[in-house]
């Protein structure tokens, strides 16, 4: 079933064209995205329980984790 959200939730949410940076703005688009990507693991869960699973809370941890996953250049 969280496949079926995470799809049509990806309908709705741009693909990044460049890194998140550290600001509110990019931290709620980093969130939304990675809400539509499947965990690098585990395909039950997505990217954004992935990388706050980290024993840091602080956002630019999550923003780090998930600038990891992009395939930018």
């Amino acid at each position: 079933m969280k496949k079926i959200v995470r799809k049509i939730r990806s309908w709705f949410v741009p693909t990044p064209t460049v890194p998140f940076t550290w600001s509110v703005e990019d931290f709620e688009a980093a969130k939304k995205y990675a809400k539509t990507q499947p965990h690098p693991e585990n395909n039950k869960q997505s990217l954004w329980e992935y990388a706050q699973r980290s024993s840091f809370d602080d956002s630019s941890y999550i923003l780090a984790r998930i600038n990891e996953h992009l395939d930018l250049k």
